[in-house]
């Protein structure tokens, strides 16, 4: 090969390595960049999520700002989903007899009691009671009157529905939000509100762990109830 040829190789293969290496540094950049904002992303998430009251609120009611920031409030809201969720876990598995039977016997405390450990609940009773003491030890919810308490734990709610990414949307022709979904909405927001409104209130009660128990019963309850009173409105919207 002569002088020329060697040189002309030589200087491609240096702009090859030169455009491979431009390449990767771009993607590198690139890649970097896309989880730099997927992370934020996420985080930004969690913290409209923690913080939502500052812009949650139509007024500006200070005590109810600084509780709903707390992470007393957010220890508070985590344990008592989970707790519903495992309650609902395990009455979806009940026939509607042995649910019914449940239901009615709420007020039996020793009903109750053996109901919780049938369902293995305690772990999650006792997460429920520890956050709400917290709540109530270190932070001035105890201030709030019951109209502020229910605003309280229902913007919570809203915020939270908010933030989640929801993979169904019921949309009525038009583009208008489904009255029947908004209704069962609302309804799974007052529930909500009902239940953990009850469950702050159980510090006096004998038993604390069934007063809570019972709370998230009555949430259940109400739930199915919202969810039959959605498909009826299906039903004669069809």
């Amino acid at each position: 090969m002569s002088a020329r040829r060697k040189k002309n190789a030589l200087f491609y293969a240096i702009a090859l390595a030169c455009s491979l290496t431009a390449i990767f540094i771009t993607y590198s950049c690139s890649t970097d960049e896309y989880y730099t904002d997927e992370t934020q992303m996420a985080e930004n998430g969690i913290a409209k999520t923690r913080g939502f009251s500052s812009r949650m609120l139509n007024n500006e009611n200070t005590l109810i700002d600084s509780i709903a920031s707390s992470d007393e409030f957010w220890e508070f809201e985590m344990s008592s989903e989970l707790l519903a969720d495992k309650f609902h876990e395990y009455t979806s598995t009940l026939s509607e007899e042995e649910y019914d039977k449940l239901m009615e016997n709420l007020n039996d405390d020793d009903y109750v009691e053996d109901f919780m450990r049938k369902a293995n609940l305690e772990n999650e009773l006792q997460q429920l009671a520890k956050a709400k003491e917290n709540l109530i030890k270190h932070t001035g919810f105890l201030r709030l009157s019951a109209d502020e308490r229910t605003q309280l734990f229902i913007l919570y709610a809203e915020s939270n529905e908010l933030t989640k990414v929801k993979l169904l949307k019921t949309r009525e022709e038009g583009g208008g939000t489904n009255s029947c979904e908004e209704q069962k909405q609302a309804a799974y927001k007052q529930a909500k509100a009902d239940y953990e409104n009850a469950t702050t209130n159980c510090q006096g009660d004998n038993m604390p762990l069934g007063c809570i128990a019972q709370a998230a019963a009555k949430y259940d309850r109400n739930k199915r109830i919202a969810d039959r009173e959605y498909a009826d409105c299906i039903k004669n919207k069809a």
